[in-house]
């Protein structure tokens, strides 16, 4: 890693010798050392984890043409397959499997999922994917980094999840009406505490139906009903997706680096003019 032999001794020192105790109330359970992990709450510990798994992916033997995509302690791998083709996902989740076994480290069978997206009309019935012994879980829907996303590429789950989240919070909308505080800070809250919520990752599941997009529309006229302001006060959230997406979009195709640069089709300008 190229780094001097004082980084490592730091390392060291802020790794060993830790312990921690468990208190409950007024009681306090015994002195217990922490022979593996990082101290939690520490603004070092996610960077010196980064570091352990940082050769994660290049674990998975390139020829198996499987993608890799790590968040924090998060593991997402893929692949794209043509219908008759075989799956090498087991054989990429025994060298996942080996290269735990040789960083010590344990996967978590029971949050590990396995989830198939096929656009044709028969759904196929791939093998069973297995972890050591342990079959991993087949699902249709499933949370990634906070979006709910399905195996028919829909985003009903996911806007019925954030709709509920929404309408809960409403209340934070109620407590600043009831307290008689000005419309500003009822829309400084709408601003902060709900309308994140209803946009986040946006530029992935902003291509909604009209159903689902009324559904979180009405959310807004609803917030702007409690704090006392006409529904048109705020611009549409369908407007905002819109926007969010375009910045988006001009993000990935002008930065060469961005993960998903090769994704985006390549646009030639032109002079040309018909009249």
């Amino acid at each position: 890693m190229n780094v001097n032999k004082s980084f490592w001794l730091w390392v060291k020192s802020f790794l060993s010798g830790r312990t921690q105790q468990v208190k409950i109330n007024q009681t306090l359970s015994s002195i217990e050392g922490c022979p593996a992990g990082v101290p939690q709450g520490s603004a070092v510990s996610p960077t010196l984890f980064n570091i352990h798994i940082d050769d994660l992916d290049t674990s998975v033997p390139e020829d198996l043409e499987v993608s890799t995509y790590k968040y924090a302690d998060d593991c997402t791998q893929s692949e794209c397959i043509m219908k008759g083709q075989c799956s090498n996902m087991q054989k990429v989740l025994d060298s996942v499997q080996n290269w735990s076994n040789a960083n010590r480290m344990k996967l978590n069978a029971k949050k590990t999922k396995d989830m198939w997206i096929f656009f044709g009309k028969s759904i196929p019935q791939p093998p069973n994917l297995y972890t050591g012994d342990v079959m991993i879980e087949r699902v249709n829907s499933f949370k990634l980094l906070g979006v709910s996303c399905q195996s028919n590429m829909k985003w009903n789950s996911h806007i019925k999840e954030i709709t509920r989240k929404g309408n809960r919070r409403l209340c934070h909308l109620r407590q600043c009406r009831k307290a008689h505080l000005p419309t500003e800070v009822g829309m400084a809250t709408y601003c902060t505490k709900i309308r994140p919520l209803l946009e986040y990752a946006a530029p992935v599941w902003g291509g909604l139906p009209h159903c689902l997009v009324n559904d979180l529309e009405r959310i807004q006229r609803r917030s702007l009903r409690i704090i006392g302001l006409p529904v048109d006060t705020l611009p549409p959230l369908s407007e905002r997706r819109d926007k969010l997406t375009l910045r988006e979009m001009e993000a990935i195709t002008q930065d060469v680096n961005h993960p998903c640069h090769h994704l985006v089709p390549i646009v030639h300008k032109h002079d040309y003019s018909t009249s």
